[in-house]
């Protein structure tokens, strides 16, 4: 009997059934199709969608006692490269079913299964008149965003959005289901506040909410030719953000293809619903086209999704918050948009280049919570976070031209930072490529625990060696 013969049969003896689907089934075929990106439109031998937390346990063990079997582990399956959360020669274990969210009001705690996304979280919890520090983006899933760290709208008050976690629900490898938390397995709740995939399945995160308010936010369209004043905006808002933690902004140069030319996109949001934030002066005093609104987090992420159906390229960096990098940064999105012109036919490609702050301020906010791994807390000045991104029509443009182009861009940047004394060193999981290797950029404190809790929590190495997606403690310093 073959490894996925072995597979099927062992998910049909644990009474499993129910929740397999196999390849041609309409069940099997919606969930392949529902990733973000073709790009991590794998597919697995079969795709189990468990119900409760019992039948991942039971999922678990049926495929962990078959040697050689390897599975994948999708929450809201958005992280784009392929592996990620899906798998080939494989089980896909999918949480897309465990999308419930509740609240107790008595002690203001959220709890949030891994398969939901942000959009279904924070339409539920608004009901409540509460919220969380939780994803930017409509369709992102709750389990990765957390196990990567979570940048969020709030991060400037409440730090990454997995310092809000006060407790983790957790199946390890052997089926067993255990909580971690400050005083419940300590060790595992630290390591999970940015630690990914490594040490077991998460069924369940449960958050610290507070009061939702209405929001001041939208976006400025502004021609390029405006790069230096919202640079300069930029600057002066970050430095500012440390002491005045009340707004978040997004500056992203994007290339169309229905307009063959890029523009800049500002977002803009006073988390108060201040109209007119003094904060944010500096950027709607740039000429352009402005849609700003009074609305509230969750109707705003009903519409705030990024396109998907593409073959997708992420890339991303960290670099201190000096204007002339961001300067080179914007110089090499536009030599880059020309290139792409010229190699891909009828300009038919998307590209975004992000630029966001990371200022002192989220490290000691997430201090004040406990910390988590990500070690941003070494970061002496303030910082900027990029991620570019490119949407290609095939895999093939993708592979030969994209991807190539796109490394080099960032490479590019990157040797221009180190040049200016201006490289940090740090990666943002959530953000990174596969070749890329965050848990390097962690520092020794954290690698360290990583270590110890996987020894621990997970002595035969299962989330090592038999789920190759994600970011594997054990692979650090061999990606390419």
């Amino acid at each position: 009997m073959t490894i996925e013969q072995s597979a099927l049969a062992n998910l049909k003896n644990a009474g499993l059934s129910e929740i397999t689907c196999l390849p041609g089934q309409q069940s099997y075929e919606d969930r392949v199709s529902s990733y973000w990106s073709l790009t991590a439109q794998l597919r697995p031998w079969t795709i189990v969608q468990p119900r409760t937390t019992q039948e991942v346990s039971e999922t678990l063990k049926a495929l962990v006692s078959i040697s050689g079997c390897k599975f994948a582990i999708r929450s809201g399956g958005h992280m784009a490269w392929a592996g990620a959360n899906n798998i080939e020669a494989g089980v896909t274990i999918d949480l897309g079913l465990m999308t419930t969210t509740t609240y107790n009001p008595d002690t203001k705690i959220a709890s949030l299964q891994s398969g939901g996304t942000w959009a279904q979280v924070y339409s539920e919890l608004e009901k409540y008149g509460v919220m969380v520090a939780g994803g930017r983006e409509g369709l992102v899933g709750i389990g990765g965003l957390l196990l990567g760290g979570g940048i969020s709208f709030h991060s400037c008050r409440y730090g990454f959005a997995c310092d809000q976690v006060i407790n983790y629900e957790v199946v390890l490898a052997d089926g067993s289901i255990v909580q971690a938390n400050k005083t419940t397995n300590p060790d595992l709740f630290s390591v999970l506040k940015g630690g990914s995939n490594n040490f077991g399945i998460v069924t369940r995160f449960d958050m610290v909410a507070f009061e939702a308010t209405d929001i001041w936010d939208g976006n400025i369209v502004l021609s390029k030719t405006a790069t230096e004043e919202i640079i300069e905006a930029f600057v002066d808002f970050e430095q500012k953000l440390n002491e005045a933690p009340d707004d978040h902004i997004l500056a992203m140069w994007t290339y169309l293809p229905q307009t063959k030319d890029h523009f800049i996109n500002m977002v803009l949001t006073n988390l108060d619903g201040v109209e007119d934030a003094k904060s944010l002066q500096k950027f709607l005093a740039i000429p352009g086209q402005k849609n700003m609104k009074t609305t509230t987090m969750a109707k705003k992420l009903v519409d705030f999704v990024v396109p998907s159906g593409k073959q997708d390229t992420w890339l991303t960096l960290t670099f201190d918050l000096d204007a002339r990098i961001m300067k080179k940064a914007a110089d090499v999105f536009e030599v880059l948009v020309e290139d792409l012109k010229i190699l891909i036919p009828d300009g038919k490609f998307y590209i975004s280049m992000v630029l966001q702050p990371l200022p002192r301020s989220f490290a000691k906010q997430s201090r004040a919570r406990g910390g988590n791994l990500l070690g941003i807390e070494k970061l002496q000045k303030d910082c900027v976070l990029l991620v570019a991104a490119v949407e290609v029509e095939t895999p093939e443009i993708s592979t030969k031209i994209a991807y190539p182009k796109l490394r080099a861009a960032i490479s590019e940047i990157e040797l221009y930072a180190k040049s200016v004394d201006g490289d940090v060193g740090f990666l943002y999981l959530n953000y990174c490529d596969g070749s890329q290797d965050p848990f390097q950029t962690y520092g020794e404190a954290s690698i360290r625990k990583m270590r110890e809790a996987m020894a621990k929590y997970d002595p035969s190495g299962t989330f090592q060696t038999r789920v190759p997606g994600g970011f594997k403690i054990s692979q650090m310093g061999v990606r390419n």
